[in-house]
């Protein structure tokens, strides 16, 4: 304030450059010298001139047209022009006559398409507006236009464009065309319903601006953060409730009573930029502006405060309302920023100057400076009061800050917005969002979290906010979470850790994307605290110093620029850097996992059964704390820990409380998914598994359990462990090296062998050798583990024997008979003999030693495509003596009484082998009846033995013979007569075709050329009926077909290319590389 104590009172004031003139009541003007405030003094007014005699009456508004030198003066209901340098030379405007309002408007207008600086002056009276023009400082002309309604306000919102108030509605009035349009009612609710989006009235059709959308309204507390804003000249301020004042930008705030809308130069509603209405906390007299404030003054209706009655009781008496006749708001955001009472004199003017830089109010004998504290300060000050749109506002509209540096110190207030709002405010998506735009390092997010949460990323009161929190005297324990993370409760956390949650996953998605795309590397910014302590504490005690002064002491504000102030609460430093992927998946995958088993443990396994990049100490801490095996065990799996995995396993599973890893099951399923590289581990920790699994089966049969041969639930049978593991369609079973793994199972189980290596035959088809020999001795292990009591167990382990004998082509049969015992399994013994061609011992062990001739019979039917003359051999054994060691064995039976014929007394070596000459020779007459075809005659009848009865198994033998060579003689018959028919016919055919021939010779000549036909030469046979054969050229003939076709009409060129065009096709006949007298047979 500079409290100008004046014997006059001020109606009006102007001010330009360094001068302030003011008109009075008397008529009289006075002109003041400004001068600016530096460090060394604070901002004063000179008078230099006294004009006594100005006007004859008070004068009521002053206006100035700085690029015509021209002064406007309103006094005693009219206009009066003065020559702005030496305030003489009083032109009245005699048209003007009952004006009460002026308005003022200089800028640059496009006429005829040349840019030309336009200024106009706009009064208003008697219901009628007079417009003056001048063009670049020469005075152009006036223009007159009737008013319909009394106006109370106008203001130029382009030098095209005035817009005007009356007392209930918004106008615009068009220039030079003098067209007035309706903008919207002049009253609160309209204002109000037209700013929230629903138009009211009619607006002129003009394009409107479209800037960002401002923050939403919050108060602020009255202080010292102020003193200086700009123009709006309304009227008396005793009666006025509707103002016009111009704001930045070339817009206009159209007010009534205490609500404002903001319209742009076309006077189009400015609703991209302000959904909301300026609601001001009373209803202004005036308004101006100044950088990004809106100033208003009021009349202070606020009774003053009573002293405390000493019978009053302090719990009822309410602290007195804050007293203020100026109220400062932020344009962008319309927030209030702070009131100001000036004094006991109300202030009935304001106005701005130097473009808005200065801001003077004006009681009736006072005046007022209202100076801005520096920018740095104003920005220090929302920030202390946590005010973060606030401060983005005030650097966005700031003129005193280069655009490049603007950008720096809004992200930097938007870093710390971010913070603030997830920790004071519990909006932890808002935060999380604005991080995300900052392209933040999630680091950032994470050391907000709690110190289980963010580990050595958690943030004590000791970084960035700390500096501001020095002077901070608020609570702690009034925020919504505390202040020192690490002391939060889970309860407190629990939604912001879902929005983490649901953050770090976003932000995983983003890194598996960076590295499908081959990225290495992810740029960030990153939050770097600065360490210069000396340029702290210098601007810091520049800022004390500042403040100490007040409203009445400030430094100039044209040469406050932010950038080179160090704020506290921003000093840090935002760099861009590239991070290496791998690095940052770490933080957010571990990260991820902890805030999993703090909030939703269900989402472990899925995070950590595919790839990550959790780090495994932690982790693995983690997981173990809270039980979690299964998902350890996942962790293990990924990051290619297979042993720790299957040590965990079998741990847990020989644990009796380690719920669903107890038993083998668990550890044979990991064992699944482990890659066929692993098969050494896979066979190492599957001894385990099986040999626990025996062990129960023959705890089971020792107490007679019926269902030894089952499986348990958690502990499952042999079988189904070798299932599982080896016999699976999975490529990595199909990979393993089986001869290892029949090697492997041999020591534990001979079955298991058997039911691998089938799996392996069945399914793959393998032919290995090695396999296969390993399958007969895996049968022939069985066998011998066979309890000899247990005799269907014998008989089905032979049957499968003998059958994988019988079908396998791929076993080495001296191996196998190598194996086989010599005392036993004869049959298995005749099947190897088969596959080496020993079929005469095959079938002696089969008729002696196993003494079945059903065997013998079946053994010579499959094998007679390998060896036609088996029967023979069959018939042979049946008709000769036994070999001595089958007698022996014999007697040796028959004195054991092991030996017995059902039906048959046969007690002595004679009598065994009379009853087994009597069968063998029925079961060869058994044979030749039902096998004649494959036992020839010639061969059979030799090995008969004289004695032998004619049996009728004979007779049916001997007639079959004989048929079959009596239809081999008729089929013989029928052969050579069908043999001699054909030689005959090829006969005839051959001397039809030697009848039909031509011969060429050197003598030889074309009928149609009467030249030669020689050798070397093409040539055509064409037949000719009652001629035989004709031989021409073949170049003849081709000429006479075209010459033909011409003829006839079907062509109409006989030229030698034409006729080269037949196909070869047509030519009967050509050899030019036949010798003279080459006969040529026409078939």
């Amino acid at each position: 304030m500079i409290p100008t104590k004046l014997p006059v009172r001020i109606e009006t004031a102007v001010a330009y450059g360094d001068r302030l003139l003011l008109g009075t009541a008397t008529g009289a003007l006075l002109v003041y010298q400004v001068s600016e405030a530096d460090r060394d003094r604070v901002p004063t007014l000179t008078l230099v001139e006294t004009k006594k005699s100005f006007a004859r009456k008070a004068v009521e508004q002053l206006g100035v047209i700085k690029e015509a030198g021209v002064l406007v003066c309103l006094a005693d209901g009219m206009v009066t022009l003065y020559d702005l340098h030496t305030l003489a030379n009083a032109t009245p405007l005699t048209n003007t006559r009952g004006a009460h309002i002026i308005a003022l408007h200089t800028g640059v207008d496009h006429i005829d398409g040349i840019p030309t600086l336009v200024s106009k002056l706009a009064t208003y009276g008697k219901r009628k507006v007079v417009v003056l023009e001048w063009r670049d400082a020469e005075f152009y002309k006036s223009f007159e236009f009737s008013a319909a309604e009394k106006i109370v306000a106008m203001q130029f919102s382009a030098p095209g464009l005035l817009v005007l108030s009356t007392a209930r509605e918004f106008l615009t009035l068009q220039l030079p065309r003098g067209q007035w349009d309706d903008l919207f009612p002049a009253d609160t609710a309209s204002l109000r319903t037209v700013a929230g989006g629903m138009a009211v009235g009619h607006i002129v059709d003009a394009a409107a601006s479209s800037d960002t959308a401002p923050g939403p309204q919050t108060s602020a507390p009255s202080g010292g953060m102020w003193g200086s804003w700009a123009l709006s000249l309304s009227g008396s301020s005793a009666d006025v409730q509707t103002t016009i004042a111009r704001m930045p930008s070339d817009k206009l705030l159209l007010c009534h009573k205490d609500t404002g809308v903001f319209i742009n130069s076309a006077g189009k509603l400015c609703r991209n930029e302000y959904s909301e209405p300026m609601v001001f906390s009373r209803a202004p007299t005036g308004i101006t502006y100044t950088s990004s404030y809106a100033v208003a003054i009021s009349h202070d209706n606020t009774p003053q405060a009573q002293p405390p009655s000493s019978s009053g009781s302090a719990g009822n008496s309410n602290p007195p309302a804050p007293r203020f006749n100026v109220e400062v708001r932020n344009i962008g955001t319309q927030a209030l920023v702070q009131t100001l009472h000036l004094s006991e004199e109300e202030p009935s003017r304001i106005i701005n100057g130097a473009g808005g830089k200065q801001v003077w109010a004006f009681g009736p004998h006072t005046v007022w400076r209202l100076m801005p504290m520096p920018i740095q300060q104003q920005v220090e000050d929302v920030l202390d009061a946590e005010q973060y749109d606030e401060a983005i506002s005030l650097v966005a509209q700031s003129d005193n800050i280069l655009e490049a540096e603007k950008e720096e110190l809004t992200k930097k207030i938007r870093w710390l917005r971010a913070r603030w709002l997830f920790r004071e405010q519990a909006k932890y998506e808002d935060a999380l969002n604005e991080f995300t735009e900052l392209g933040a390092t999630p680091t950032e997010a994470i050391a907000l979290c709690p110190e289980r949460i963010a580990g050595e990323l958690a943030e004590e009161a000791t970084d960035v906010e700390s500096l501001a929190e020095e002077n901070d005297t608020a609570d702690e324990s009034e925020s919504q979470i505390p202040r020192t993370a690490s002391k939060a409760e889970p309860a407190a956390w629990k939604d912001a850790l879902y929005a983490v949650m649901r953050y770090l996953t976003e932000h995983r998605r983003w890194i598996q994307q960076a590295t499908r795309d081959g990225k290495r590397e992810l740029e960030y910014a990153v939050r770097v605290l600065d360490d210069d302590d000396d340029d702290d504490e210098n601007d810091r005690s520049r800022m004390s110093s500042d403040s100490a002064r007040g409203s009445r002491q400030t430094s100039p504000g044209d040469d406050d620029s932010l950038p080179h102030v160090r704020l506290k609460r921003l000093a840090f430093s935002l760099e861009q850097m590239d991070i290496p992927i791998p690095a940052m998946a770490q933080v957010v995958d571990t990260t991820l996992l902890k805030v999993y088993l703090e909030c939703s443990p269900g989402l472990l396994g899925p995070l950590l059964r595919v790839k990550n990049y959790c780090d495994v100490e932690q982790s693995e801490g983690l997981l173990l704390e809270h039980k979690r095996y299964l998902e350890l065990v996942d962790l293990y799996h990924g990051k290619g820990l297979y042993r720790n995995a299957l040590q965990l396993l079998q741990k847990q599973g020989m644990a009796a409380d380690s719920g669903s890893l107890h038993g083998t099951y668990a550890t044979v399923r990991y064992l699944v998914r482990l890659p066929e590289d692993q098969f050494e581990l896979i066979l190492e920790y599957l001894r385990w598994p099986l040999q626990s699994s025996i062990s129960r089966m023959q705890d089971r049969s020792v107490h007679d359990s019926p269902s030894s041969n089952e499986d348990d639930e958690d502990w499952p049978a042999p079988a189904t462990v070798v299932t599982m593991v080896f016999a699976d369609d999975r490529p990595a079973a199909e990979a393993f090296p089986r001869p290892q793994v029949a090697s492997f199972l041999r020591q534990t189980s001979p079955e298991l062998v058997v039911l691998y290596l089938n799996y392996v035959f069945e399914t793959w088809h393998d032919e290995t050798s090695t396999l296969h020999d390993e399958m007969v001795t895996a049968y022939l292990d069985m066998l011998g583990n066979v309890d000899p009591q247990d005799a269907d167990a014998e008989v089905n382990t032979r049957q499968q024997l003998q059958k994988f004998l019988k079908s396998s082509l791929h076993y080495s049969p001296e191996r196998a008979l190598v194996r086989l015992p010599d005392d036993r399994l004869f049959t298995e013994r005749a099947l190897v003999l088969s596959r080496l061609g020993r079929h005469e011992h095959a079938l002696s062990l089969l008729v002696f030693s196993v003494a079945s001739l059903a065997l013998a019979e079946q053994y010579c039917v499959e094998n007679l495509a390998q060896r036609p003359d088996v029967f023979v051999l069959l018939l042979k054994l049946l008709v000769s003596t036994p070999p001595a060691d089958v007698i022996d064995n014999e007697a040796e039976d028959i004195r054991m009484g092991r030996l017995e014929f059902p039906g048959i007394e046969a007690s002595t070596e004679k009598q065994v082998e009379h009853v087994r000459t009597k069968i063998h020779r029925q079961f060869v007459g058994h044979l030749l009846s039902t096998h004649p075809q494959s036992i020839p005659v010639a061969e059979a009848l030799p090995l008969l033995p004289t004695d032998m009865d004619f049996s009728h198994d004979m007779f049916v033998y001997l007639r079959s013979q004989l048929c079959t060579l009596d239809q081999d003689m008729r089929t013989e018959n029928v052969v050579r007569s069908l043999t001699a028919a054909e030689d005959l016919q090829a006969r005839r055919q051959l001397k039809h075709l030697q009848t039909n021939y031509v011969v060429v010779s050197e003598t030889r000549t074309c009928p149609h050329c009467l030249k030669r036909i020689g050798s070397g030469t093409a040539f055509a046979i064409i037949p000719s009926e009652g001629k035989g054969h004709v031989v021409v050229h073949y170049s003849c003939w081709q000429r006479s077909k075209s010459a033909s076709a011409t003829t006839n009409g079907h062509g109409t060129s006989n030229s030698p290319r034409s006729a080269a065009s037949t196909s070869s096709s047509e030519i009967l006949a050509a050899d030019d590389h036949a010798a003279p007298g080459v006969v040529i047979k026409w078939a």
